[in-house]
């Protein structure tokens, strides 16, 4: 078997696309399609990647000869999830949801600008909400290159799941501290900025109104942000239990 028959074969046994390959190695899809046709060879930067990444010997991507035949999946189904390709995932998912958090945000503390009389207030609202629309399209839009570990059974080395689970149990923790002082900037934004102000001091009191829906729109960027990262560890983690609930 060719060099390039191998990583056609691991990249279809890990369940990878070309482009998801491709955004793995940080090369382009035209590289990944050249090196499983054999016409070109990748750097030995990428091999060792790939070697990582599909959890195999150097020796066996070099050698011509099929004297040692990985096991890739523990299981008999399932993608395989490399070290690599995990921290991939949650790196991905982190851009993703502070994206997300943000133009979650972005409308929440706009709304302060739509209860002003001016002009200007108007149109800065619409500028928030514009931008916001922009960054949860470009998360929609947005080639991703995991999509299969939220559709497909995972199976994991136990010392990567290990790891996984300590950083989830971590990662609980956090969400729940940040949660709850999210939580607590929306009721002070909502509920208590507007009643601060007599409704008779009209600039004071737009100006704080203001304030508490900026307050409102951080808090509901930290309770999206850690939401998205918790259940990012979860599909991993508890890979089972998730697709038993989407059922």
């Amino acid at each position: 078997m060719t060099f390039g028959e191998k990583i056609q074969k691991l990249r279809k046994e890990a369940g990878l696309s070309q482009e998801e390959l491709s955004y793995r190695l940080e090369v382009s899809r035209q590289a990944i399609s050249k090196w499983e046709r054999d016409n070109g060879y990748p750097e030995t930067e990428k091999i060792v990647k790939m070697s990582k990444l599909f959890n195999v010997s150097l020796d066996y991507l070099l050698n011509d000869e099929d004297t040692q035949k990985p096991e890739i999946t523990p299981e008999e189904n399932g993608i395989y999830v490399s070290r690599e390709m995990a921290e991939g995932f949650l790196f991905y998912q982190k851009r993703k949801m502070i994206k997300i958090g943000i133009a979650v945000g972005l409308f929440v503390g706009g709304l302060s600008l739509s209860f002003w009389d001016a002009e200007i207030s108007m149109v800065l609202f619409m500028v928030l909400a514009i931008i916001g629309i922009i960054l949860l399209f470009s998360v929609k839009l947005a080639d991703n290159p995991y999509r299969k570990i939220w559709t497909e059974r995972l199976t994991f080395d136990q010392t990567v799941k290990t790891e996984l689970t300590s950083a989830y149990a971590d990662k609980k923790k956090y969400a729940h501290i940040f949660n709850l002082v999210g939580l607590a900037l929306i009721a002070i934004g909502f509920l208590l900025c507007p009643m601060i102000v007599p409704a008779e001091m009209y600039v004071l009191d737009n100006m704080v109104f203001a304030i508490g829906m900026v307050l409102a729109g951080i808090g509901t960027f930290l309770c999206v942000f850690m939401t998205g990262i918790v259940r990012a560890y979860r599909v991993l983690i508890m890979n089972e239990e998730y697709h038993e609930k989407r059922k």
